[in-house]
């Protein structure tokens, strides 16, 4: 189900919908339940055509889930979200997959893949870049965030500034840290961690 372009008859109202799409599966949720679980109750009698465009969204992600069906394809859910309505769609997803249920999502947001994955196939210009779990990706990359806040201080060999803070990827953090420690280097608010997703996929295709 591609959630960018949705068209729904304007005048059925957001329970009307539910409840007409949800007739076509053998074991569907609830209207009842359907509602709450995306953040639709207080919208429940409104009708379609009044929605506003996240309404609409939050609405086609309820109708992808409500039928319970065994795979669900997800087509960048939660783009121009609010972020109450960003963690409704992801529980939901969450949910499905607790549930034994299969999601294919394509995102650009890799906080979102993040979150979200079991597997992530990452594609640039048509071909597979990459494909694992969030952790054989983080693994294959070998490599630590090291983070302190410095807004004058000059920046230490391989280190990248990010407003005022500092960021180095390490691998082998201790020994970092130790000998920034040895040249003086005010390590102000450190942070030690595993790089996020976004990071590891950056070191593999060596964009700085």
């Amino acid at each position: 189900m591609a959630l960018q372009e949705t068209s729904y008859p304007t005048t059925l109202r957001v329970r009307e919908l539910i409840d007409l799409v949800r007739a076509h599966f053998p074991a569907p949720l609830t209207t009842a339940e359907a509602l709450p679980r995306f953040g639709l109750g207080a919208l429940a009698d409104r009708q379609v055509g009044g929605l506003s465009g996240g309404e609409r969204r939050r609405l086609a992600v309820a109708l992808a889930f409500v039928g319970r069906p065994e795979l669900v394809v997800l087509d960048e859910p939660t783009a121009g979200l609010d972020l109450a309505a960003r963690r409704a769609v992801w529980n939901a997803i969450r949910r499905h997959a607790a549930d034994a249920g299969t999601i294919l999502l394509t995102t650009h947001y890799l906080e979102e893949a993040e979150a979200l994955a079991t597997r992530v196939v990452l594609i640039d210009a048509g071909e597979i870049v990459t494909d694992g779990t969030v952790d054989s990706i983080r693994a294959a990359a070998g490599l630590t965030h090291v983070g302190f806040r410095a807004p004058a201080n000059p920046l230490p060999t391989c280190a990248e500034r990010d407003g005022d803070r500092v960021r180095i990827l390490s691998a082998d953090a201790g020994a970092t840290v130790e000998k920034l420690v040895r040249d003086g280097v005010p390590l102000v608010d450190l942070e030690v961690r595993p790089l996020s997703l976004e990071e590891s996929i950056a070191a593999h295709m060596g964009v700085r």
